[in-house]
């Protein structure tokens, strides 16, 4: 071999040794999450879990708590978009100063105050067709003093009007009006965003693939791709965890999962988050017979939380009103009347049927997501009521048509699993406001039709958002709810951990975890 060929050589096996050393450089993560497929990672219209991950991946919000917990107290927010921010003296107007040189990715140019006023009125837009409208309905308006400063003002006082408008949850995050504008409806499933990860491929039923964003605001991630697969089936989720095939999975709300997955695994580590999500059954208040309160006295009466209790153990917590103990403004068992209509007794739900002419009881169609939290607490109503006369007949859809059917009003009961910001106000605001009603084009998730049928809240809830004064607000929200429950609208049930896990052998999430909005981002994480 003469000198030229024994350099070609030499080059080619530098060559090689260098490609071999970048990919095994690259670093990747596969999630796995309890969904069928995507919905979509537009902000204003992902409705389900798996959007919800991913999305949390992509896009940034202006302020949120700080990692890996729930901390909404203003003055301790974290700042995203966001270096510093501030909430008038009436709590009706918030101002935030933006980060400069904030990058969207793809190269749709800087962030600035255009985008942020642009996504707050397109989310105030019905023609949008967003669910989470209703956070939104208080905005007068915004205003932009220049490229990095914007203004929010409110039509009312409200000093928690952040916590459940622009946090990171949907409708929370700040978009492109340049990428919205540009890619109109393709915008759903080929996303933009300035967050850690960015958009690459989406392969239906399968996988959504994201990459790290080399000019992400707070430092380009050490992941370099994020696969996020749709595994809906707890069994095939766990077994692809147990196995290794992936790194971190949603986890089950099953009786005695938890426990079966640490046999098998026993260096997982939990990521649970607490306080917890709401469960809770709503009655759809425009069906006969559930027009009739005598009758959800009649359900109330029939549902036995204990059984929560026996079948997922300390993965529940109680919730006595609304929203989960531990919540801003939640009830205790000890603000709880008299004549509360959540206490098990099957003879008084048999005579309220009576009285209601529904001797032998009645039937009626419910549809139900393959979900399994949904699946799971449906099977245990189910079987309750089933004892003192009511029969529910179910229909299995998947989760993303469900989540459609139920928006559009079509099932007389319905069961709802959400992450909420830890705050009584934002549950009230999404499901029990007579703006929020499904249907209307202020909607949210209002399926019982409370506050046109049975009662209106109205009024109480917007004096309580207002109340500057922390006890008199306390004693608002208490009121509001029990003005709510004695109508028995909904069948609220024990509330469950928000619950993750991930390889402690192969994955560091870069921050303890004691609590979270929904899901966290991987921005610090690591393979180890």
């Amino acid at each position: 071999m003469n000198k030229l060929s024994r350099f070609c050589a030499v080059l080619g096996l530098l060559a090689a040794s260098v490609i071999s050393a970048t990919a095994a450089a690259e670093t990747s993560v596969r999630v796995g999450v309890s969904a069928r497929d995507l919905g979509s990672l537009d902000p204003a219209t992902g409705i389900g879990n798996g959007d919800e991950f991913a999305m949390r991946q992509i896009f940034s919000v202006l302020v949120g708590p700080k990692n890996g917990t729930s901390n909404l107290t203003f003055d301790q927010l974290q700042g995203e978009l966001a270096e510093q921010w501030e909430m008038a003296p009436d709590a009706r107007s918030f101002t935030f100063h933006l980060r400069h040189g904030v990058q969207w990715q793809r190269g749709y140019g800087e962030v600035t105050a255009d985008d942020v006023a642009f996504t707050i009125a397109r989310m105030r837009d019905p023609k949008t067709g967003t669910a989470y409208g209703a956070n939104f309905r208080d905005v007068e308006g915004v205003d932009v003093s220049d490229r990095y400063t914007v203004t929010i003002r409110l039509s009312k006082p409200n000093p928690f009007w952040y916590a459940f408008a622009i946090m990171p949850r949907f409708g929370g995050y700040i978009i492109s009006r340049k990428a919205v504008t540009e890619l109109g409806e393709d915008f759903r499933r080929n996303p933009v965003g300035s967050g850690p990860f960015e958009f690459v491929s989406y392969d239906p039923k399968q996988k959504t693939v994201l990459r790290a964003n080399p000019k992400y605001w707070d430092g380009q991630p050490k992941i370099d791709r994020l696969e996020v697969m749709y595994l809906p089936e707890t069994s095939s989720r766990t077994l692809a965890f147990v196995k290794g095939d992936v790194d971190m999975i949603e986890g089950a709300a099953v009786p005695g999962w938890l426990a079966s997955v640490k046999r098998q695994k026993p260096d997982l580590v939990q990521d649970l988050g607490r306080p917890g999500a709401v469960w809770a059954f709503y009655l759809n208040m425009t069906r006969k017979p559930l027009d009739d309160i005598r009758v959800r006295q009649a359900i109330a009466h029939a549902i036995d939380i204990n059984a929560w209790t026996a079948a997922f153990g300390d993965f529940v917590s109680p919730m006595y009103g609304v929203s989960p103990v531990g919540y801003y403004g939640a009830l205790g068992k000890e603000d709880l009347p008299k004549d509360w209509p959540f206490t098990y007794d099957p003879a008084r739900s048999k005579a309220l049927l009576s009285e209601a002419g529904l001797p032998n009881g009645f039937a009626i169609d419910v549809f139900v997501t393959e979900r399994e939290e949904y699946k799971t607490n449906v099977l245990i109503i189910q079987e309750q009521l089933r004892k003192v006369g009511i029969r529910i007949n179910l229909r299995l859809v998947d989760h993303v048509s469900y989540h459609n059917d139920i928006r559009r009003d079509l099932d007389g009961m319905v069961m709802y699993s959400s992450g909420q910001p830890p705050l009584t106000q934002a549950v009230l605001n999404a499901f029990y406001n007579s703006a929020a009603i499904v249907g209307k084009p202020t909607r949210n998730m209002n399926f019982s039709h409370y506050g046109d049928l049975a009662g209106n809240s109205d009024a109480l809830m917007a004096e309580a958002n207002a109340e500057i004064d922390d006890t008199k607000r306390l004693t608002l929200l208490k009121q509001v709810q029990i003005e709510i429950l004695q109508q028995v609208p909904v069948i609220p049930l024990p509330s469950p951990g928000s619950s993750w896990m991930h390889n402690g052998k192969t994955l560091e999430i870069g921050f303890p975890i004691k609590a979270y909005m929904g899901t966290f981002t991987l921005s610090k994480a690591s393979r180890l």
